[in-house]
């Protein structure tokens, strides 16, 4: 029998636990006035033209808003950023990385965009599953690409003919473009870490060939520049005949965090913490493996950290979506959703109260219950010869589910169905 590593501890105060760096997930800025409306609805605030059907992240910047947008992650061609600021003509494309012309045996676009993270006064933007498996900049195997605009929200975009990669990035110049990745299959998420830029990915481990054998998951660690990042870490460390991920990241109490992606199936864990000294060099960062759930192996759909406190939002071995917290990055508790909530997808702190989107609609997050403040939009669909209404904000896939943001103090959410924009107004 495996041995459970559940972890029973008592949380210490926050002010007794050493403080290394500021807690916590700076990516996603949540502040706001006001108070949250008793009971609201979702207002359709447009369809992007060149939308796609699904919109995986929500990050506001520079007076905008950007979507991160995919069809079926990993699965189809389909990565756009698109952005939204109000006015006359309020949605504009930012980065089309759908190589419109490319043969399309292998993969000609990327395969999706699940996050767009505003770091260090600007944009990136992982490449979940880049063409061809990788262009073949720096290794002829397999390669992976974050996509680094300026300090104005602006990216580099495909070199012409035959949509090329854009120019290599340079941070020093406030230069755009793309940082490389090479020996990654896959590139899921990027942070922030002890003074450095690092990415989750699935990845060839050194000394091995591409295609063929062991596919560990691992952190990537780019130099100061961003333009050239090195396998730095793999979990699990010895890989044996299988593939894995580390997937979304988030930091917590100084250390951090990566969920986890086991392709067979045969993963005990879910997630995996990793810990340094500030100075230290990655081959000195400690790791480990925790089990949290009761069967192991949950997807990670997103973090959020809030007041102290770490959100965890999964799907699980059981079927259903979850959502966990803990106050010092051991002791897990779960939140209970009860009937007819539905699956969790995003969690948000708005006008002084913790929102929590779901297939459902927006419930309000009261102590260990939730309350609902507004249902979810629905569209008309067609099946099996009956039409019928279905949320915008369906969870139907491992790796995108429907975002949260606030945006000039007002909240906003998107769909599953078909790349729209949803703002809410108060009833």
């Amino acid at each position: 029998m495996r041995a459970r590593s559940f972890a029973l501890v008592i949380a210490l105060p926050a002010a007794a636990l050493a403080q290394v760096e500021p807690d916590g997930n700076d990516l996603r800025p949540s502040a706001s006035s006001g108070v949250l409306p008793a009971r609201g609805r979702f207002e359709r605030v447009g369809r992007p033209r060149g939308a796609l059907r699904r919109t995986c992240d929500l990050t506001p910047f520079g007076g905008a808003l950007y979507l991160a947008q995919a069809n079926t992650p990993l699965g189809s061609d389909g990565a756009r950023v698109l952005r939204y600021a109000p006015g006359r003509a309020p949605f504009s494309m930012a980065f089309d990385w759908n190589r419109p012309g490319e043969p399309t045996r292998g993969g000609g676009g990327g395969q999706g965009f699940l996050r767009v993270r505003a770091l260090e006064g600007r944009l990136a933007v992982p490449d979940a599953d880049p063409p061809y498996g990788g262009l073949n900049a720096v290794d002829p195997g397999t390669e992976g690409y974050v996509f680094l605009s300026d300090r104005q929200g602006r990216f580099e975009p495909p070199r012409m003919p035959g949509h090329r990669l854009p120019r290599v990035a340079d941070l020093a110049r406030d230069r755009a473009g793309v940082a490389v990745l090479p020996r990654a299959y896959h590139v899921i998420d990027v942070i922030r870490w002890r003074g450095r830029w690092i990415a989750s990915t699935g990845s060839v481990p050194p000394g091995e060939r591409a295609w063929r054998g062991s596919a560990p998951g691992a952190l990537h660690v780019g130099d100061v520049r961003a333009a050239r990042w090195t396998f730095a870490r793999a979990y699990p460390e010895r890989a044996h005949g299988d593939a894995w991920r580390l997937t979304y990241l988030t930091r917590f109490r100084g250390r951090l965090y990566a969920g986890l992606q086991d392709y067979e199936g045969r993963e005990p864990h879910d997630l995996v913490v990793f810990d340094a000294a500030p100075d230290a060099a990655p081959d000195a960062w400690t790791q480990r493996a925790l089990r949290v759930t009761p069967q192991g192996g949950a997807h990670t759909l997103r973090w959020f950290v809030d007041q102290g406190r770490l959100w965890w939002i999964t799907l699980e071995r059981d079927g259903r979506g979850h959502v966990r917290y803990t106050d010092d990055g051991d002791a897990w508790r779960e939140l209970a959703l009860g009937i007819g909530v539905g699956a969790p997808t995003d969690l948000l702190r708005w006008r002084g109260a913790l929102v929590l989107l779901t297939e459902q609609g927006l419930f309000r997050v009261e102590g260990e219950h939730v309350r609902r403040v507004a249902p979810p939009p629905t569209m008309s669909v067609l099946a099996r010869g009956r039409r019928r209404e279905v949320s915008h904000f369906v969870r139907d896939d491992l790796f995108c589910a429907s975002p949260l943001a606030v945006f000039r103090d007002e909240l906003y959410a998107a769909s599953q169905r078909d790349g729209s924009l949803w703002r809410l107004v108060a009833e």
